[in-house]
């Protein structure tokens, strides 16, 4: 306790409430650290976490195709044995292929899933995008399409017209040579997923007809499946690789958009670095600031070995000094951090004004891991600050320092 009782005396100097001035500095510097780093690093989770869940509700958790891209003949198969495992919530079999839309003479090329809307709505959001008509499965199979928004306005074309679908391969045999499939269909819906990129290029049409367009008979060329938690879809997707076999290619959301979730990952790793440097500028001040007080405080050292202080006790006092500060500015930068990401969660009221941008607001995703290892870190930092200093102390002679 005298330890505590001579730490706090030599933070607050000759002053009675606060702490002295350079003391303060340390303080304020651990503080803004800590809040920045806190505060920067949930952003990115929140950014990281709406990025996902855009990517994951347009293109499903997990995708399973065959290993050399041949379609899947047992379709019926795979769905029922994904579907016996207890971390699968759904799944459902696509067929994707690249058409040609087309409504009079606006052209546009399009990835064109063919899907089972009712098993295709439990594993991804597509309904839930929708922003124009009210699609049913039966509007899907009486040869009907959904287009995204952008892709609406590429080729003018809104919910109740018939726009032309066809393969840019000549693939059916006449007099004149080999013609492109083509269809008309008619579009029952718009989405908006919040992907610029997914909204002009992605349409969805009735398995039957995708079929169609690529010459399959009961077949597809991929099944997408949902599980019960996105953070262990890497897992799910080894667990169901071991129960299909090595016949097939499963893969998970991180797969899908490697490139884009890989250059997230960098920017808050870099981020990180950046910010961690004011935790490591506050510890050079407060290494300083100590060298300074040891400096200022030698005749009372000397005065403490004395009457009977330990080097161990003196080292031990200065420790407490830079743990005291490390340990109060850790907690206020938590505090703050936590006070205004949850303000932020719950109230939106930083906004983000980007007109078209698909979030209008600035989001937040807290992850209790971060508010564990950064305090931990900086604590870690705190002392070893102080070690260096500490040290000093021990060549201050108490003899020399009576005599003068």
């Amino acid at each position: 306790m005298i330890h505590l009782f001579l730490a706090l005396r030599y933070l607050k100097g000759r002053k009675k409430i606060v702490f002295t001035f350079s003391n303060m500095l340390s303080l304020f510097g651990i503080i803004i650290g800590v809040f920045s780093l806190l505060v920067v690093s949930s952003v990115m989770n929140g950014f990281e976490l709406d990025m996902k869940n855009r990517v994951i509700g347009s293109k499903a958790e997990i995708k399973i195709s065959d290993k050399n891209y041949n379609p899947i003949t047992n379709y019926a198969q795979i769905l029922e044995k994904v579907d016996n495992l207890s971390k699968v919530r759904n799944s459902a079999p696509v067929c994707q292929t690249e058409l040609m839309l087309q409504n009079k003479k606006n052209l546009a090329s399009t990835i064109c899933f063919g899907i089972d809307l009712e098993r295709q709505n439990k594993v991804t959001e597509i309904l839930e995008n929708i922003v124009i008509g009210y699609p049913s499965s039966k509007d899907l199979k009486n040869d009907g399409i959904i287009i995204g928004l952008d892709l609406s306005l590429t080729i003018n074309a809104t919910v109740g017209e018939y726009i032309q679908l066809s393969s840019p391969l000549g693939t059916v045999p006449s007099p004149f040579g080999l013609l492109p499939k083509t269809k008309k269909l008619k579009v029952i819906g718009i989405f908006l997923s919040g992907m610029p990129e997914y909204d002009k290029l992605f349409t969805y049409i009735s398995l039957k007809n995708s079929q169609y367009f690529l010459d399959y008979k009961d077949e597809v060329n991929q099944v997408e499946v949902k599980t019960h938690n996105l953070r262990k879809s890497s897992k799910i997707a080894h667990q169901i690789q071991a129960v299909l076999g090595d016949d097939f290619v499963v893969e998970d959301w991180s797969e899908f958009d490697a490139n884009l979730f890989n250059a997230i990952k960098l920017e808050k790793v870099v981020m990180f670095l950046v910010l961690a440097l004011m935790i490591i500028i506050a510890s050079f001040n407060m290494t300083g600031n100590f060298i300074k007080l040891v400096a200022e405080k030698k005749v009372e050292i000397g005065v403490l070995k004395a009457i009977g202080a330990s080097e161990k006790d003196i080292v031990r006092l200065f420790v407490n000094v830079g743990l005291i500060i490390g340990i109060i500015g850790t907690f206020i930068g938590v505090a703050f951090a936590l006070i205004l990401l949850l303000a932020q969660d719950y109230w939106h009221f930083i906004k983000i004004p980007v007109a078209g941008f698909p979030l209008q607001w600035i989001p937040v995703d807290i992850r209790i891991l971060d508010f564990v290892i950064v305090p931990i870190v900086v604590i870690v930092i705190s002392f070893l600050t102080t070690l260096h200093p500490a040290r000093r102390t021990v060549k201050i002679d108490p003899i020399k320092i009576i005599r003068s």
